[in-house]
């Protein structure tokens, strides 16, 4: 009998076990503030959710391209180039704007909002990447393309 109940409490609470591995970040996918890109990369490695997961290792990869730019740029200014960081500004300003539009709508079962952002990092981080490169004219017509196809 006492074997019974155990497997019954076992078995109710065993979902609750199984989560208790994940990052409580990856419950509340809007709560992503002060955390390092290495620190992102964790919790998305925790997260059971592929969507919430991949939002990490965007932030992640975000907040990286961001240094490596701005290293650069800070290292072009050293040795007397002046600096063009329009690019940079605007990456930031466009995922900042992102993250605060569909904000209210995160959460780890909201799988179209997290789609989404999804996209809308890897098409930012893409363009971005390429005009860092100086392919602003492949860049510009990327960024062309997207505005006909969506609403983005």
């Amino acid at each position: 009998m006492h074997t019974r109940i155990i497997c019954v409490v076992l078995v109710l609470y065993s979902g609750k076990l199984l989560a208790a591995d994940e990052h409580v970040a990856c419950q509340q996918p809007n709560a992503y503030a002060g955390y390092s890109a290495d620190a992102l990369r964790a919790i998305a490695r925790s997260c059971k959710v592929a969507e919430v997961a991949d939002l990490f290792y965007h932030r992640a990869s975000h907040i990286h391209q961001l240094e490596k730019y701005l290293l650069f740029e800070h290292t072009l200014n050293k040795l007397g180039d002046s600096g063009n960081i329009a690019y940079i500004d605007s990456y930031r300003i466009h995922i900042g704007m992102a993250e605060a539009l569909l904000s209210k709508e995160l959460a780890p079962d909201a799988t179209q909002t997290l789609n989404r952002l999804n996209r809308i990092y890897e098409r930012s981080g893409e363009i971005a990447e390429l005009r860092f490169r100086g392919y602003d004219l492949i860049a510009n017509r990327l960024q062309q393309w997207l505005r006909e196809k969506s609403n983005i």
